[in-house]
């Protein structure tokens, strides 16, 4: 096995760099060849895991966050080469959903095991995505969060950047197709999920599975700001779906109409404007799960 360790030093406000040298020396302990490359700013990890993968290495290994899993992902894209995690970033949402541990001796444990399993990727406007994409107010917060900085780990970015753009956001009309049928609804947000969990442990898709062959789509509808702040305590452990205003639907396609100005995340990362099409690719993506 020959691994290619792509690591975003600034992941998780330089966790990632801090903790490396503990996954170096586990590393050391184990006959196995690898490589480290270093990312110098957004995208890079994009070209270096596409190097990589052209390379011929065994897998291309993220050390980082959801971000830094994103960008290797489209890297490596349907080349067939395995993707590893090592999560050490602010967003830690996809390992949830695929159980890969928070220790980062743990996460390279499973690396090593080399157990290989075809996931399913999402793409939206030319992206792919492992996680959760959507439109909306969560789009919002992602740009927010990533404007101020991810300084800080786990959900504490995301809930504050949650309150500062509730008080400037309004709902938006949008047209939703999902395989073919037509909903028209004006809406706090749409999330397209392959995994359940986003925004530091958030659990928009309760019932995603990343192997199923399908989005799980939450849509929220007309939601003001009060009752928004009243039901997201419920987002963490899924029993938002019980809100009356909020819809959960099932499908491989999903097409989205609205104001143009209406951003769009995937996996945290912005992907362009409204209007956008979301497309299942079934098992496309080996990833070295437990």
């Amino acid at each position: 096995m020959q691994l290619a360790f792509i690591v975003n030093p600034v992941a998780g406000g330089g966790r990632a760099r801090r903790l490396w040298p503990e996954v170096e020396q586990h590393l050391r302990a184990h006959r196995v060849a690898w490589e480290r490359f270093e990312t110098e700013g957004p995208g890079h990890a994009v070209e270096l895991a596409r190097q990589a993968a052209q390379a011929g290495y065994s897998a291309v290994v993220a050390v980082g966050g959801d971000g830094t899993l994103n960008e290797v992902v489209n890297g490596v894209g349907f080349s067939g080469v395995a993707v590893g995690l090592i999560p050490l970033g602010t967003g830690v949402d996809f390992p949830r959903t695929a159980g890969v541990p928070n220790s980062p001796k743990e996460a390279l444990d499973v690396v090593l095991a080399g157990r290989v399993t075809h996931i399913d990727v999402g793409i939206v406007n030319g992206r792919l995505f492992c996680n959760v994409a959507g439109t909306g107010f969560d789009a919002q917060v992602a740009a927010r969060v990533n404007e101020t900085g991810k300084k800080q780990g786990g959900a504490l970015p995301y809930v504050k950047a949650i309150f500062e753009t509730l008080f400037t956001y309004e709902n938006a009309p949008l047209r939703i197709t999902l395989d073919g049928v037509s909903h028209e609804v004006r809406s706090l947000l749409m999330a397209v999920g392959n995994g359940r969990f986003l925004a530091g442990g958030m659990m928009i898709c309760p019932h995603a599975d990343l192997r199923d062959g399908q989005f799980d789509v939450v849509i929220a509808g007309d939601i003001g700001k009060i009752g928004t702040i009243l039901t997201l305590p419920r987002v963490f452990n899924g029993s938002h779906l019980k809100h009356p205003k909020i819809s959960y639907h099932r499908a491989r396609q999903v097409v989205v109409e609205g104001p143009s100005h209406l951003r769009i995340q995937a996996d945290g990362e912005l992907v362009g404007n409204l209007p956008a099409t979301f497309e299942l690719r079934p098992g496309a993506l080996p990833m070295l799960l437990p």
